[in-house]
């Protein structure tokens, strides 16, 4: 009698917060439900259904990172591999013989919270990381199978039920911050530098930008995050007349497992091709047969995934001399936009890094002597509370919450003592206010605020000694 299993996880989806730590776990629970199948004889008639005997129950959550490409090559790493026994052989589970007749057993697995978030994509050659539950099944049936007696032991696999893994990196809202630049640089390293380094050194540049960009509000929805900077120089008669920024997002490939990423995770021993995934790709034969990638061999590819549609280079021109800058500085803000259909959250995993950047250059000018020179910030892209989803229109009690193993020791003992954002009756379900957010805001320059324009614009300034 075939025996059938559906594998019902509480949530296809598993959140966990705060970066990747190898002391905590995250619960992943749900059902398994059991029924027999009506069978057929070697004569194709309808046999009477049977009952089976249940005498093991596996179930299996493995997760893999596989990195590949068509004609060049496969390679794998197994990232967990967590099993839990449902049934065992000294307490069976009877399953009735009725059809519709449904056994549910109970499952609660403990995933590591190291892990990386799963990660797709439908490129020829790139890295993937998915997540996979498997269940596999020992019973025993009198039925009798074609012209003989069927064995009473048998086997029989639950069809595999994918678990996407997603990292919030925060609970809080991105939150402004500033960085003091130090002299920008020329931009091309090949570039001979033309302004006097005294002049270079007295530019002064301040940057405020959030600590982190929420990933998927701007998928769901076109929004911004600004950019201000603060630009000075103590040399009188140095100009800038526009400036320019770019997102840089660097995708790294390795055709190795990451070295630092095998000794700060604690990798299963048994990795493929000794022990093949439970979960085979299609190209897993190139790497049974021994076809594989160059070892250590690396690929970086590097985006603008700023939105083309949107303004990325500004204008700071007053006439044909542009804004002169001296020792007290002048501001201006401008809004920036993600093109969504490249943007990915900034991600670590065996056989990928992806690292987010933002540059800006100056189009600086001192007496006939023009150059430009640029720096970067650093600019993570996270997936950001759960609250701030527009489809999360009802969300659950814990939800924008930090997981209990994120705040306090196995022993009980509190991670943090101080600095802890404070609760307040007046928060609304899941939202935590920063008592302590006043005493970050950055130092406002008000002797000019220059307003931001497109390439090709007109600008215009206005002054106000501050008192």
């Amino acid at each position: 009698m075939p025996l059938n299993i559906e594998i019902v996880p509480s949530d296809h989806v598993l959140h966990m917060f705060g970066p990747q730590e190898t002391d905590c776990a995250y619960s992943l629970s749900g059902q398994v439900l059991l029924s027999v199948l009506p069978s057929r004889s070697a004569f194709h008639k309808e046999m009477k259904p049977q009952p089976a005997l249940l005498t093991s129950l596996v179930l299996t959550f493995e997760g893999a990172s596989e990195h590949f490409a068509k004609g060049q090559g496969y390679t794998a790493t197994r990232l967990c591999s967590v099993s839990q026994s449902l049934v065992v052989r000294t307490t069976p589970v009877a399953i009735p013989s009725t059809p519709d007749h449904k056994i549910a057993i109970i499952f609660d697995l403990a995933i590591p919270g190291w892990l990386p978030a799963s990660l797709h994509s439908k490129h020829a050659t790139t890295a993937t990381t998915r997540y996979t539950l498997h269940a596999k099944a020992i019973y025993q049936s009198e039925e009798s199978s074609a012209l003989w007696l069927g064995s009473k032991t048998k086997y029989r696999d639950a069809k595999p039920v994918e678990v996407m893994v997603r990292r919030h990196r925060t609970t809080s809202a991105p939150k402004r911050c500033t960085y003091a630049v130090p002299s920008p640089r020329t931009i091309s390293p090949t570039q001979t530098s033309v302004l006097p380094k005294e002049v270079k050194a007295a530019i002064q540049a301040r940057a405020t930008i959030p600590n982190y960009v929420d990933a998927a509000a701007h998928q769901e929805r076109e929004s911004s995050f600004d950019l201000r900077l603060d630009l000075g120089c103590s040399v009188p008669g140095v100009t800038v007349h526009k400036f320019g920024v770019r997102f840089i997002q660097s995708t790294t490939y390795g055709t190795t497992p990451d070295a630092d990423f095998k000794r700060v995770f604690p990798l299963p021993a048994q990795q493929p091709p000794t022990v093949p995934l439970l979960t085979n790709h299609e190209l897993d034969s190139l790497y049974m047969a021994g076809v594989t990638f160059p070892s250590n061999a690396l690929r970086v590819d590097k985006d603008d995934v700023l939105h083309p549609d949107r303004p990325s280079v500004f204008n700071m021109q007053e006439g044909e001399e542009g804004h002169a800058l001296d020792s007290e500085p002048s501001s201006i803000t401008v809004p920036l936009y993600l093109d969504s259909a490249l943007v990915k959250p900034s991600y670590v995993s065996p056989y990928v890094h992806i690292v987010h950047r933002l540059f800006v250059d100056l189009d600086i000018r001192y007496r006939d002597q023009h150059e430009r020179v640029g720096f970067f910030l650093p600019l993570p892209v996270y997936d950001g509370p759960l609250l701030s989803r527009a489809d999360d229109s009802a969300p659950r009690p814990n939800d924008g919450l930090p997981a209990y193993v994120q705040l306090y020791h196995s022993n009980g003992e509190a991670k943090y003592v101080a600095d802890l954002p404070a609760y307040s009756k007046e928060c609304g379900p899941g939202e935590i206010r920063d008592e302590s957010e006043g005493g970050c805001h950055p130092v406002e320059f008000r002797r000019k605020h220059v307003r931001r324009t497109g390439l090709g614009g007109s600008s215009s300034s206005s002054s106000s000694r501050s008192s």
